[in-house]
């Protein structure tokens, strides 16, 4: 009996340690998002100092589509799927500066679920929208990070989920090109009737 007991043990130690050891890898793969869409690493927009606990690196970005007295994050908002710190009145305490975090029991679902912004012409997840925060700048997915969407729905005015956009630099140039070859052909059509 008491050889089985210590067996039992053993055992469940061992699945423990391997459960350890894979915990970190899972951990990397959920933070840089699904194969299909990854979490963008950098994004496109300009870093201020800041001096806020939230932004232990010393960067924030300031929030261009929340309109409220305190719009910045830190520099590292959405660049990874994670709880993000958001100063959203359904995440934070607006009246302290900064906006400090509710407790869990009183914020809203999504203020604990996981995202990250992504690149909506590398991405296939069906929840990727445009940002509130950054419009017409960044496109956001919690689908990408394993999590689901409860923000857009809630507390969107003007977004709806899964209208991310892909659009590139080359396609307007390309549009330009097509005009000027329409516009050409017209000309040397007329100049054949003349």
């Amino acid at each position: 009996m008491i050889r089985a007991v210590v067996l039992a043990l053993i055992s469940v130690g061992t699945l423990a340690e391997e459960g350890a050891l894979l915990q970190p890898r899972r951990a990397q793969v959920a933070a840089a998002g699904i194969p299909t869409c990854l979490c963008l690493t950098k994004l496109p927009l300009e870093e201020i100092s800041c001096t806020y606990d939230f932004a232990p690196e010393g960067l924030c970005f300031k929030v261009i589509g929340l309109a409220q007295n305190f719009t910045l994050v830190p520099a590292s908002f959405g660049e990874s799927c994670a709880v993000h710190y958001d100063p959203h009145q359904a995440c934070s305490d607006l009246t302290t500066y900064p906006p400090s975090i509710r407790p869990m029991s009183q914020q809203a679902d999504w203020c604990q679920r996981l995202w990250c912004y992504v690149d909506p012409c590398n991405c296939d997840a069906s929840d990727a929208s445009k940002s509130d925060y950054f419009p017409g700048e960044l496109t956001y997915s919690f689908a990408s990070c394993g999590d689901k969407n409860t923000y857009t729905a809630t507390e969107s005015a003007t977004n709806t989920v899964g209208n991310a956009e892909c659009t590139t630099a080359a396609e307007p140039a390309s549009d330009a090109h097509s005009l000027k070859m329409g516009l050409g052909l017209l000309l040397a059509g007329m100049g054949a009737l003349a």
